[in-house]
């Protein structure tokens, strides 16, 4: 809160877990993702997120869960990298290769079930006059 101007904007985004009381993810998925790809992550629940943002003095003012958009793009991205796996290999070794060809697809499929999701959101300092409206009264002017 004390490094936000008055009337700043903070945009929290992060993939959370599906788990209201952010329990491990199925099939060992949070074992391989803490060996290889983020050491010490860790995967709140959104409400987890928010209470914190709240402690810290911050008012959330939209939410947005992105974990279709997250699961498609993933999808994507894995799509991608099996379309280039020779440049890959040039790069990086087999295990950093074979790391991220799991991380990715396997990341696709729990985006797809619901293990995890992604969310976004917008926080100010808690009562500032500028936290009264700086957003849209709806999501209509998206879909116009």
């Amino acid at each position: 809160n004390a490094l936000l101007k008055d009337g700043g904007l903070v945009l929290n985004h992060g993939i959370t877990s599906t788990d209201p009381d952010s329990g491990v993810t199925p099939l060992g998925a949070a074992g391989f993702i803490e060996k290889y790809v983020f050491p010490n992550g860790e995967l709140p629940h959104i409400s987890l997120a928010l209470k914190a943002l709240q402690s810290g003095g911050l008012e959330a003012l939209d939410v947005e869960c992105l974990r279709r958009h997250y699961a498609r793009t993933l999808a994507c991205w894995s799509e991608n990298y099996e379309q280039h796996i020779e440049a890959i290999h040039a790069l990086v070794s087999e295990t950093t290769y074979r790391v991220w060809r799991i991380y990715l697809a396997g990341c696709a499929h729990a985006f797809e079930q619901n293990w995890v999701s992604l969310h976004q959101v917008l926080a100010c300092k808690a009562g500032t006059c500028e936290a009264l409206n700086p957003t849209p009264w709806s999501r209509a002017y998206m879909y116009a």
